[in-house]
Order: structure tokens, then C-alpha cells, then sequence
């Protein structure tokens, strides 16, 4: 792995109950270069666990948080983040969910894609590209990367989001899950993947989360967001309120928009032997793949429950309890 000695990079993501999706994700941010920090609260899963057998071998740091009331859960979690160490000793920082994958299409990490870029900017726009079901329903212990390949067309409307990779985290005041905004001077200068500037870009004093459809670019790098996952995953979401606004929006119509399957894109694929090197490497540390396979356990546990049905009959939770005692 190539990492530039001088540059520490950072990933942060607000996390709860992610547990069945934890492997894949600190695995994936670990092999592109990563350092690697998540925040949770209230957690019903193994989680926390699996976190902590990551943290003592020195894969991750994490940290819980109290969720304020009438607040989402990430107003918090970005608080507690820009008070630890972590992000003070980063240069970068990406910030992203457990269902956000960065895809680099050229460079093998981080270092590599940011020494390409030239550099220059504050912070650079990563578009979502936002896959579909392609009709699979039942979830299954599987990478998110090799189970959904088909999306939406590149200029659909939900790719205009994007996540910012941005220097300096510290010295904008005021964090989005976004973008940051609220420096103080200069407006700071973002560009896109392909290194353009975004005009009209300030960033100074409100968040800005969305590019101009013509600007969305994923030559370069892509935010793969498999924002449905399993069609009975969503269905778990649905009547939740999101942890950013606070509101009810995972119904119907958020599904429609999304299920989009007109693409193929398996551009992620081509991280496969190193991922599965990393994920290898990360079963093997004490703990991780008992823990995991609790957490898993405990997913399919709450997909049962969430339609009426008794885990110890469904095939996925015995086979991880199985494994976890094993």
C-alpha cells in the first residue's frame, strides 16, 4: 500500500447498528489508505465489541455519543469527532456512512488519487453513484460492493449529491455530513473529481450538498451509495427518521427514485484481490470474526422481528450463531 509519509488521511462515519456492515467498510477505507474513525450511539447490535477488537489491534479508533433531543444523531457524533485526537492529527478527512463507498478508478489509494489531483483545493466533490435492488430481497452476509452492480444512468437525479474530501478539517467551524462550512477569510476553492473548479462554491455560510446535474463526473472517482441495499433492508428503515433532518422519508417514493437498475457499473471490482487480502487479514485479528458474526446474527434478527417472524427459524441467524460459537 502507497502512503504518503508527510499526509495522514482520514475517514469518519456516524454509525448505529451497522454492525453486520462494519467488516466491509473498515476493510474497503482501510485498503484505500485510510486512518479510520466511527462514532455510535445507542447500539443494540455488537457493534461497539466488534469496534473495540478493532481498535486493540490497531485498525480503528471509535467513540459513543449522546444523540441531543429533537436532534439528528449526527450533529452530535460530527461534534464529539472534531474534539478527538484523530481528526486533529488529519490533513484530509472524508466524511461518509456505512453505506457510502469510495471508488477510485485509476489510483490504488488515497495518496495516490490526492498526488494525481495535484492538489491546490480545499476540498474536492465525490458523486454519489446510487445503486438499486436489481430485485434482490432477502439480505445476505455479503459485500455491498459485489452484491449490487446495476444503477441509475450517471446524470440521474440522485447522483447531484456528492461527499467532500477536505483539507484541513479543523478549520472550517461548522461541519455538514456533506460539506463543511463557516470558515473564516477566502472562500475556500472545491473541485470535482477531475479537478475543476465548482463556481460559485463558497461553502462560507450554509452547507452545500449538491453540484448542477452537468457537473456530476465519476471519471475519475465515484461515492457508491447503496442507499436500499436489500429490499428487506429498506423495509427496516422505513417509518425511521433520518439521522441528518429528523424526518420520515424513507417511504415509497425515496425507494422508486432509487431503485434504479438501468447501468451496469462494476468498477468496484477492480479493488477485489486486495479487498479480499484485507478482509482475510481483518477475520483473522482476535475477536473480529466471532464478533462479526453476532452481528450479523443480530441484523437478521431485526429483519425478522420487523415482519413478524421467531430468528432461531430463519436459516441466516442460526448459521451466525453457529459460526460466532464456532
Amino acid at each position: 500500500m502507497v502512503r504518503d509519509a508527510a499526509q495522514r488521511h482520514l475517514v469518519f462515519a456516524a454509525m448505529r447498528d451497522e454492525g453486520a456492515f462494519v467488516l466491509e467498510w473498515v476493510c474497503w477505507y482501510r485498503m484505500l489508505g485510510f486512518e479510520i474513525l466511527i462514532a455510535v450511539n445507542d447500539c443494540t447490535d455488537h457493534s461497539p465489541q466488534l469496534l473495540e477488537a478493532f481498535a486493540k489491534a490497531g485498525w480503528l479508533e471509535w467513540l459513543e455519543h449522546s444523540p441531543l433531543p429533537h436532534r439528528g444523531a449526527k450533529v452530535t457524533a460530527m461534534r464529539a469527532a472534531r474534539a478527538h485526537p484523530a481528526v486533529a492529527r488529519a490533513d484530509w478527512l472524508l466524511t461518509c456512512d456505512a453505506d457510502e463507498l469510495l471508488v477510485l478508478h485509476e489510483a490504488e489509494d488515497i495518496a495516490g488519487f490526492l498526488a494525481r489531483s495535484g492538489g491546490g483545493f480545499d476540498g474536492m466533490a465525490l458523486h454519489w453513484r446510487v445503486f438499486g435492488t436489481d430485485g434482490q430481497r432477502r439480505w445476505q452476509d455479503r459485500p455491498m460492493h459485489r452484491s449490487f452492480l446495476r444503477c441509475g444512468p450517471p446524470g440521474f437525479a440522485p447522483n447531484v449529491s456528492f461527499k467532500s474530501l477536505v483539507r484541513d478539517p479543523l478549520s472550517f467551524p461548522r461541519w455538514d455530513d456533506h460539506a463543511p462550512h463557516g470558515r473564516a477569510g477566502p472562500p475556500p476553492l472545491w473541485v470535482d473529481c477531475e479537478g475543476r473548479a465548482l463556481e460559485g462554491f463558497a461553502a462560507q455560510d450554509r452547507p452545500v450538498r449538491q453540484t448542477a446535474p452537468g457537473r456530476i463526473t465519476h471519471r475519475l472517482a465515484q461515492m457508491n451509495h447503496y442507499a436500499l441495499r436489500w429490499e428487506e433492508s429498506y423495509a427496516l428503515k422505513r417509518g425511521t427518521l433520518s439521522a441528518t433532518g429528523m424526518k420520515d422519508r424513507y417511504g415509497t417514493r425515496y425507494f422508486r427514485i432509487r431503485d434504479r437498475v438501468d447501468c451496469l457499473d462494476d468498477s468496484a471490482l477492480r479493488h477485489a484481490a486486495r479487498f479480499d487480502a484485507m478482509r482475510a487479514e481483518a477475520m483473522a485479528l482476535p475477536h473480529v470474526a466471532r464478533l462479526h458474526h453476532l452481528c450479523c446474527a443480530d441484523y437478521a434478527a431485526r429483519l425478522c422481528r420487523s415482519q413478524g417472524e421467531d430468528p432461531t427459524g430463519d436459516a441466516r441467524w442460526r448459521h451466525h450463531m453457529a459460526a460466532s460459537a464456532g
